[in-house]
């Protein structure tokens, strides 16, 4: 066999293989399949080694003699170290005669480019490349489209509607709701009883008339806003977290109105994507809000039940 990689090309010439699929199926790299299909094994001198490795996948998916391939290569590799060894002695005696001539010069080419290794045989690197890329590509747009949400959510365009939003149940009024309301009386009275305290910015404390049993805390949200419910600490599930006032109109607040037990009401904390233009109300007695309490970025409201 006077040609080894001719001899594995016609191999795989013969079983209609392509040197991509070959490629795909031995997971070496076609650079290399092409460098041993034309003989360059000069180019992998000492990585004889890793070599031996790719021509035994190679000759496992040929059906080829694993044995004979990998003895021919090693009698290869043998030839070309005499052959090297051959041209270096071949230059020292042509150099030995330049220098009984008074001049001695060197006549070995520099190495300019590094010679080709199979360690750069490296596709498990290029996928793990690929695969952040991918995650960094994902959280730029995940950024971005954050960004632009938020900035929607706190402007007073009315032609925000936010799309495919769950609908409120339970104590969450609609317009037609809404209207209905506005012409039956509350079946909880407008108290005037009820004793504030501010604590800080949108953070009350109140006080309820002696012997109440349950009273009703309204939100009527004014501008488009994401919010979240919390009640004692946890979360509220008879709250339904979403954005809310998805009107065209902004004089149609969406109102949320919730009643809770005094027995088993501590404190609550409403958090909000924004809380400009909101009100509050305890059994329809509004909380008395101050400039300092405006905002037009996320914060929580707080409300704590003061007992006896």
């Amino acid at each position: 066999m006077d040609n080894l990689g001719e001899y594995i090309r016609r191999q795989r010439e013969a079983r209609n293989l392509t040197i991509e699929e070959l490629s795909a199926q031995t997971k070496i790299s076609v650079a290399i399949i092409r460098d041993i299909e034309n003989g360059k094994f000069d180019r992998y001198k000492g990585d004889e080694a890793y070599v031996k490795m790719y021509l035994k996948k190679i000759t496992h998916a040929l059906s080829m003699d694993t044995d004979m391939v990998t003895q021919q290569y090693i009698e290869l590799t043998r030839e070309i170290a005499l052959e090297e060894v051959k041209e270096k002695e071949e230059k020292g005696h042509h150099n030995d005669e330049v220098v009984k001539k008074g001049k001695k010069f060197s006549f070995e080419a520099p190495q300019l480019a590094r010679k080709p290794s199979v360690y750069e045989d490296k596709s498990h690197v290029t996928i793990i490349r690929a695969v952040i890329i991918l995650v960094l590509v994902c959280l730029v747009i995940a950024v971005i489209w954050y960004g632009f949400y938020a900035t929607r959510s706190s402007t007073k365009d009315p032609e925000f509607v936010p799309q495919n939003q769950p609908t409120v149940e339970g104590d969450v009024n609609t317009d037609d709701q809404q209207n209905s309301n506005d012409n039956q009386p509350s079946d909880t009275p407008a108290s005037t009883d009820v004793e504030w305290v501010r604590n800080g910015r949108f953070d009350f404390q109140f006080k309820l008339p002696e012997g109440t049993e349950e009273f009703t805390f309204k939100v009527e949200f004014n501008r488009a806003c994401w919010s979240q419910l919390y009640v004692n600490g946890k979360s509220y599930d008879e709250f339904i977290s979403k954005i809310y006032h998805d009107y065209k109109d902004e004089n149609k607040p969406d109102t949320v109105e919730l009643t809770f037990k005094v027995a088993d009401f501590e404190k609550l904390r409403l958090h909000n994507g924004n809380n400009m233009g909101h009100r509050y109300y305890i059994n329809n007695q509004e909380i008395p809000l101050t400039d300092e309490d405006s905002s037009t970025g996320v914060a929580d409201f707080k409300l704590a039940l003061e007992k006896e």
